[in-house]
């Protein structure tokens, strides 16, 4: 049985720091495949040991996140030929097994049924409660300081295969045409760890932009990228007022697992399955059996 998680960095050097500070915990180096987006030096360095590849990057491609996708699907598909499973995260997401059903990440993913060929995860986001929670202590591991998640259908991504598939942009939907859903595996996305982080890697998200050669403004990126400065600020403040929700040793998504599984089909604009996006309004702690994974 093999296991391989695979990546891609453009100007990522923390998060690269945390996805592989993870991994190496679950697989050895040469299972953990880097993707950089034109020359980053500092993947080479922290990937030692690692499968670290460079691939071209056009920053006046109007098609940037959507080309690297078919490029990254046709790589995973490549794997799937020399491994088991083959996972794909963004370098700001982390796969957790949930620990009250043990500590083996790669044994549990590779103990699902075969008949389930490509599982998805339910998607949490980690965020900053600056009114509740002290900046960044970057001596410190991130789950010790951050207890606050949120259910997120955006981040229920399809994304651990066992065979070709091709992801939709920022890996939202695929062309394989079931869900599995397991919510003892949870993709949590990272990004909104920290409010001054986050607020500065927007900013330097905005210096991508590029007017086209009829004027156009050209916007890399999907998402919150896509936000102005002022929307951006706006959006990321209501975490602040998001009511949470009682602890509970139970972490149970139930309704929005119900919601998953009811919402997914094939998208009328395109050939892929999607779930439709939907997002939870209520914080939940994160239990005290998570503390230290991340």
């Amino acid at each position: 049985m093999s296991t391989a998680f695979v990546t891609m960095v453009y100007n990522d050097a923390f998060f690269l720091d945390v996805w592989l500070k993870y991994y190496r915990k679950h697989v050895k180096p040469e299972d953990l495949y880097i993707i950089t987006h034109g020359p980053q030096d500092y993947a080479h360095v922290m990937g030692a040991g690692c499968n670290v590849i460079e691939i071209e990057r056009d920053p006046r491609n109007p098609r940037l996140d959507q080309d690297r996708f078919v490029w990254l699907s046709k790589f995973c598909a490549e794997l799937t030929a020399s491994y088991d499973r083959v996972i794909w995260n963004d370098v700001d997401e982390v796969i957790v097994l949930d620990p009250a059903y043990g500590t083996d990440l790669v044994g549990y993913i590779e103990a699902v049924d075969k008949k389930h060929k490509v599982i998805t995860p339910l998607g949490l986001e980690t965020v900053h409660r600056l009114d509740l929670e002290s900046d960044y202590d970057y001596d410190r591991g991130m789950f010790a300081q951050r207890r606050f998640v949120r259910f997120n259908g955006w981040y229920t991504k399809p994304n651990i295969t066992s065979v070709p598939i091709v992801w939709g942009p920022d890996g939202h939907g695929s062309s394989h045409d079931a869900l599995y859903l397991d919510d003892k595996l949870m993709t949590f996305h990272l990004k909104w760890f920290d409010q001054n982080f986050h607020i500065n890697r927007h900013k330097d998200r905005l210096k991508l932009r590029f007017d086209d050669d009829d004027g156009n403004e050209v916007i890399v990126g999907a998402g919150s990228w896509g936000w102005s400065e002022l929307t951006y600020l706006l959006i990321s403040n209501r975490f602040l007022y998001m009511p949470i929700a009682e602890p509970t040793e139970s972490f149970d998504f139930g309704s929005d697992k119900e919601n998953v599984l009811g919402s997914f089909k094939k998208s009328p604009h395109s050939d892929k399955y999607k779930i439709t996006w939907s997002v939870g309004g209520t914080l939940h702690h994160l239990p005290e059996r998570f503390i230290g994974l991340i």
